[in-house]
């Protein structure tokens, strides 16, 4: 395929800034992963940089850098759907690698096509949470999800 000559000239400016970009998107996953680690309401977090050591080399022979997308649980499937409804940076949405972050509930989005009997398979937790962070200031990311934790708790 070809592009336009305006995508062409949108692809070229976005390559500009691409690895700035997915290098703050990468520090601040992992500020925010070790932040969720530590949440008492979460139980799980799913992320190569926080990963068993097995699982972290076989990951460290297919990528430079841990990437921008991680998951968590609650341990509580209401709990999840109020906390991700809860947030105000967050963006509701099934969508990765954008600069603004985004949260969402595969079970009940991207995944919720998959008919059931295949997705008991799969073992996708019905409390699963999944993020891909943006550019943001950290420090916003962190009080955006720590408040949401608190409103979904009332």
């Amino acid at each position: 395929g070809g592009l336009a000559p305006f995508d062409s000239f949108l692809v070229l400016r976005g390559l500009k800034t691409l690895a700035i970009r997915q290098n703050q998107q990468q520090a601040n996953a992992i500020a925010l992963a070790k932040f969720l680690k530590q949440h008492p309401n979460v139980t799980d977090v799913y992320f190569p940089a926080l990963a068993p050591p097995q699982a972290a080399a076989i990951h460290k022979k297919q990528a430079s850098g841990p990437g921008s997308v991680l998951s968590f649980r609650t341990g509580d499937p209401e709990l999840s759907r109020r906390t991700v409804e809860s947030c105000k940076l967050h963006t509701i949405t099934v969508s990765f690698g954008g600069v603004n972050s985004t949260i969402s509930l595969p079970n009940y989005m991207s995944h919720a096509s998959i008919p059931d009997h295949l997705r008991s398979q799969k073992r996708i937790p019905h409390d699963l949470v999944r993020i891909s962070v943006g550019i943001e200031a950290i420090d916003d990311l962190t009080a955006d999800l720590d408040q949401a934790f608190a409103a979904a708790r009332r």
